[in-house]
């Protein structure tokens, strides 16, 4: 019925903690909205006796065995020779793979040496999983006892693309019939993963019924999931109401959408232009923004005036005022929020100034100590923020908060006539 799997992840890297296995939680977490349970995750180097016997241990375990790594033209990508004597198969070249590989290296001017073609070698009968984005396509087997074997490039990039576009919708046709798990994930801002597990003691929990806590700096995330398929829909719908009503003030997003896509949409919503001045944070808030496609459309520009000088110079801050109350402060904050705005003819302007540390603190500023301040045309807002950790962790806690703020005030004024 394929309701267990295993995945494994090969790599000398992975185990001597060079390189962070990313493919196994993405992985998991795509199975497990298929109804597939992930019984374990294996992590071995790349050598013959460490593959068999992760490849033996994984279809006792599960039905399908899901394997990242290895695919390379290199002498110590080994996965795919291991995988055809596991099956007691031989290798096989298609033909098809290797003219494929022939024409991306010509067309790309570069000549291909004659290890690329072992890219094009696979156990025989397998079914070949395309790799668009890549070199090196992956391939499907089943064992005698009818279990699979299912294996895909291990850079992030490239097995996310190969999951999305050809494993999982064959996953799915397995499954037809099967009853999928219900679930759905929320996002949340404002709240310890404790203080929100107190506030959810109403909700029952059950074999059937779970809640997932996930601290995924600067997220939290939780995720209702409900057993049974569409029978059960009516309990996953009370569920999920009930969960809004306990914790909905402080939920940002229902599924995947990122903060600065929220804000992105509710920008365009409103036809909204936003222009940032950062300090503290270097810049980090304008990366997360223009990260999403189409930002354009409304976001106008980021200036890093990391220096006094610069704020007086290309924001109009007063020096009389970081004299008086210092770059990190409300006064500072304002008028370089109402600064970038002006300068760049934006609806909104958005300020970040604080001290990230570890250095320059005080008793009565210390690190982690962060003013922000929003301006629009008809008025002007500033708010102080005090974040805990490194300085890695104050910038990602001052984004964070700063993108909650522009969205809440964003949702605040949705029905208003002001346009700016």
């Amino acid at each position: 019925m394929m309701a267990k799997a295993v995945i494994l992840s090969t790599g000398d890297e992975l185990i001597t903690g060079r390189v962070v296995d990313t493919n196994s939680a993405y992985i998991a977490d795509k199975l497990y909205g298929l109804g597939i349970e992930v019984i374990a995750v294996f992590k071995v180097g790349d050598t013959r006796e460490r593959l068999l016997w992760a490849l033996q241990h994984g279809v006792e375990l599960g039905e399908l065995v899901i394997g990242t790594g290895g695919l390379g033209p290199t002498t110590d990508d080994l996965t795919t020779e291991v995988v055809a004597e596991f099956l007691g198969r031989q290798l096989q070249m298609d033909e098809g793979v290797a003219e494929a590989l022939r024409r991306r290296f010509t067309s790309r001017g570069v000549e291909m040496t004659p290890n690329n073609l072992k890219q094009a070698l696979f156990p025989a009968g397998a079914d070949i999983i395309p790799n668009p984005v890549g070199t090196a396509p992956g391939f499907r087997a089943a064992t005698q006892d009818r279990k699979y074997l299912i294996w895909l490039s291990g850079v992030p990039r490239e097995m996310e693309v190969m999951l999305e576009q050809s494993v999982l919708p064959w996953i799915a046709e397995q499954r037809k019939g099967t009853g999928a798990i219900l679930a759905s994930t929320f996002k949340i801002y404002g709240l310890t993963e404790s203080k929100l597990g107190e506030i959810l003691k109403p909700i029952p929990i059950s074999d059937e019924v779970r809640l997932s806590y996930r601290a995924h700096f600067p997220d939290l995330s939780l995720r209702l999931t409900v057993r049974g398929g569409a029978e059960r829909e009516k309990i996953f719908s009370e569920l999920r109401a009930r969960i809004q009503e306990l914790i909905g003030s402080y939920i940002y997003a229902e599924g995947d959408e990122t903060l600065e896509e929220i804000v992105g949409r509710l920008l365009l919503e409103k036809s909204w232009t936003l222009a940032l001045a950062e300090s503290c944070t270097g810049g980090y808030i304008g990366h997360r923004i223009t990260r999403v496609p189409g930002s354009s459309a409304y976001f106008k520009t980021s200036a890093v005036t990391y220096s006094d000088d610069s704020k007086i110079r290309f924001l109009g801050v007063q020096s009389a005022t970081l004299k008086q109350h210092g770059a990190v402060s409300r006064e500072t904050a304002l008028e370089m929020a109402e600064g970038v705005r002006r300068q760049a003819e934006a609806d909104i302007g958005l300020s970040v100034t604080g001290i990230a540390g570890p250095t320059g603190g005080s008793p009565e500023k210390p690190v982690g100590t962060v003013w922000m301040a929003l301006a629009r045309d008809k008025e002007s807002d500033a708010r102080l923020f005090r974040f805990q950790g490194d300085r890695e962790r104050v910038i990602l806690f001052a984004s964070q908060a700063a993108l909650n703020w522009l969205r809440t005030s964003l949702l605040a004024g949705q029905n208003s006539s002001d346009g700016g």
